[in-house]
């Protein structure tokens, strides 16, 4: 072998001007490079084309991007074959020619190519150009200036452009590398063809071409589906040697449902009809792990000797950073709707709720209506709290880390989750008091409670079934000492889980359900290693799932006794009100005017900007929305600080927790979350006036509040 190469290579700088004039056509014949080309192009998906010394295509370019389709490749008087823009001044493959290596060029359009000087021995044949692609984001005044050069719409042009896949400078030199090893391989396999006179099957001049690829696996089966030729790409990415597979099915490699559906034989059949084909499917290594493939099947040669090539590249994770952000993006349109919608309804709570207090406040304590009322009160308080931990499933509110007690916690997300499981499900709980308090996220549990009671619901499926839910104490050893532990633990009546689905059960993007599930879990499994929990899992078929999570425990906290805060303001001046919604408006008029205050009233920021700059003198506290249009609150409060610094501002939010950071923790003084009751807003006043109020009376000489 070492031999035959050194004569190889000895013919090749050999090679005389007369064999290269005379042999230059059959090396750089267009149809023999469509093959390799045209499957570089689709497999990569970038533009690739031959062209001679001077950049003039020879064939066709393949796979051409959108911009290059639209303008036409034969339109205009172009200097280099891949430059958009007419009357360029500099030709790629001219440069590439005379400098012996590869060289890049940018175009006015933005467009980013390579040209690849193809050698023999020491004669320079021809070039490979690739790419017509954009290294970022296309730029608008650039393709203006094209399109009017070439008489083209701009807005389809751009159009065009938009489509087009970014491809870093990074990556496309990776692709032009890659290129540069196919075009070497297959020119000094088109060269041994001329010398032996003899043409190698085709199912060898695809291996030749590809030996050199480290990432990518190619192999080559009968219509049988048998094995006929493997590569070292195939070894590093399935595992096996080329010994190990000699004459096997091929159907080794894919999962055990593939199998059983007839996949193999499905991409064979179609691959015949069609002549070639691109798939992405789930395939297996001689480990038994799992990997996704991007797959490249073609048909190889005609009649008898017809084979079917296997191009095939590990994908699994970049699909894995696919679907994630698929994922991340349902969940922030998930998020934003939750919120919008939670805006609006704690808007519509804040009028009954508020309105319900206010009527409260002065009825008879015997009056007939007012048990009526009392229950009216108690159910918006409960849709209230139903908003909120929407709110937290969805993502909504910022991570807050507290003490907690698990029981509690629990019992107060399982009605929100009750309404998401089929009345055909039992939800029984066994939720002891008196547990030992956790330290966490609280939504981050309520997540996983949620998950694991969904999870443990699908699992009993349409039949009648049980979910039970429990807490308890535990305990576990930590460096010899014990430490108090509290579970959590969710059993189901389902079909349970045979020892192979218990295995990958918490692996990201695994589902046993409908294609686009299967983060739940994960999701589960990353909140308790990052809390230092312990999960462990029990199921058999048949007989049901038992999901256990330990947390470590922190010793129960009594509450903190509240300070009563005097729901009372007396006192004159204004206060300043800016809400999008009238009805909140009308309402904080209807309880803040008995206190002696005047009320302002604006329906934006930009407006309680407005007011707060002419009348700041006499305001004496501000209550302002989160959201509106025009100008945000917490925007609108920076500007009103800057103005007046001593007037209190309260930030009222219908998303939950305001996350007050940066510029807004030293403007605002009280967060009102809403929809809240008349005794609630007038103690958040009394609140943030009481120092004000006892610095006034300490300097007058008066007794502090």
């Amino acid at each position: 072998m070492l031999r035959e190469q050194v004569e190889f290579e000895h013919a090749e700088a050999a090679l005389s001007d007369a064999d290269l004039a005379r042999w230059r056509a059959e090396l750089l014949d267009p149809d023999s490079w469509g093959e390799i080309l045209n499957t570089y192009g689709r497999t990569m998906r970038v533009a690739v084309a031959l062209t001679d010394l001077r950049g003039n295509l020879l064939g066709p370019c393949h796979n051409p991007q959108p911009v290059w389709s639209l303008a036409g490749s034969g339109e205009g008087s172009r200097e280099c074959a891949f430059c958009l823009p007419p009357g360029i001044p500099h030709n790629c493959a001219a440069g590439a020619f005379e400098a012996g290596e590869t060289a890049y060029s940018h175009d006015r359009a933005g467009l980013t190519h390579a040209s690849i000087p193809l050698l023999l021995g020491n004669q320079r044949l021809g070039v490979l150009m690739a790419g017509q692609c954009f290294a970022q984001y296309p730029q608008p005044l650039a393709l203006q200036r094209v399109a009017r050069d070439l008489g083209l719409p701009e807005h389809k042009l751009w159009e065009a452009a938009v489509h087009q896949i970014p491809v870093s400078q990074a990556t496309l030199r990776r692709y032009v590398d890659l290129l540069a090893a196919l075009g070497s391989a297959f020119l000094r396999q088109r060269y041994a063809a001329i010398l032996n006179r003899e043409l190698l099957q085709t199912s060898e001049r695809y291996r030749l071409v590809i030996e050199g690829s480290k990432d990518r696996a190619l192999l080559t089966v009968n219509g049988k589906g048998c094995l006929t030729s493997w590569n070292p790409g195939a070894e590093r990415l399935l595992g096996y040697t080329e010994q190990e597979t000699e004459g096997e099915d091929f159907s080794k490699f894919f999962i055990a449902e593939d199998v059983a559906n007839g996949l193999p034989q499905r991409e064979i059949a179609r691959a015949a009809e069609g002549g070639s084909i691109d798939e992405e499917y789930w395939q297996v290594r001689k480990d038994g792990t799992r990997f996704f493939s991007e797959t490249v099947v073609a048909r190889l040669g005609e009649g008898v000797a017809v084979e079917y090539g296997f191009l095939l590249r590990d994908v699994t994770e970049a699909r894995k950073a696919a679907d994630a952000a698929l994922e991340a993006q349902k969940l922030e349109s998930i998020g934003v709707l939750a919120g919008g919608i939670a805006h609006d309804f704690n808007n519509l709570l804040t009028g009954i709720l508020g309105n319900l207090s206010l009527a409260l406040v002065g009825m008879d304590p015997d009056d007939a209506l007012r048990p009526m009322l009392d229950i009216a009160e108690r159910s918006s308080v409960k849709a209230a709290a139903l908003v909120s931990q929407l709110l937290a499933y969805a993502g909504k509110s910022a991570r807050r880390v507290t003490e907690f007690d698990l029981s509690q916690l629990v019992s107060e997300i399982l009605p929100l989750i009750e309404l998401s499981i089929p009345r055909t499900v039992r939800l029984e709980t066994n939720l002891p008091p008196g547990l030992p308090w956790m330290e966490a996220d609280a939504s981050e549990i309520q997540q996983i409670v949620m998950n694991l009671t969904i999870n443990g619901a699908e699992a009993v499926g349409e039949a009648a079934g049980i979910v039970r839910v429990s807490t308890g104490a535990a305990s576990s050893t930590v460096a010899g000492e014990k430490q108090p532990d509290v579970y959590l633990e969710v059993r189901d009546s389902g079909c349970g889980m045979d020892e192979a689905t218990r295995k990958k059960i918490f692996d990201p993007f695994f589902t046993t359900k409908f294609t686009g599930r299967g983060l739940g879990l994960a999701a589960v499994s990353g909140i308790v290693r990052r809390l230092k929990g312990q999960l462990k899992l029990e199921s058999a078929p048949g007989e049901g799932s038992t999901f256990r999570i330990s947390f470590p425990g922190v010793p129960a906290r009594l509450p903190a006794p509240k300070v009563p805060v005097k729901a009372t303001v007396a006192g004159s001046g204004f206060m300043l009100v800016a809400d999008d919604d009238p009805m909140v408006r009308n309402l904080v008029c209807s309880i803040v005017e008995p206190l002696g205050f005047s009320v302002l009233t604006a329906e934006d920021g930009r407006g309680a900007v407005e007011l707060f700059r002419r009348n700041s003198d006499r305001i004496r506290v501000v209550l302002m929305d989160l959201t509106m249009p025009v100008m945000g609150g917490l925007e609108a409060s920076v500007l009103m600080h800057e103005i007046r610094p001593e007037t209190p501002i309260i930030i009222s939010t219908g998303y939950g927790q305001a996350d007050l950071h940066g510029p807004y923790s030293s403007v605002v003084e009280g967060v009102l979350e809403k929809p809240y009751t008349v005794a609630r807003l007038r103690e958040k006043i009394a609140e943030v006036l009481a120092p004000r109020r006892n610095a006034e009376l300490k300097a007058t000489g008066g007794a502090g509040a």
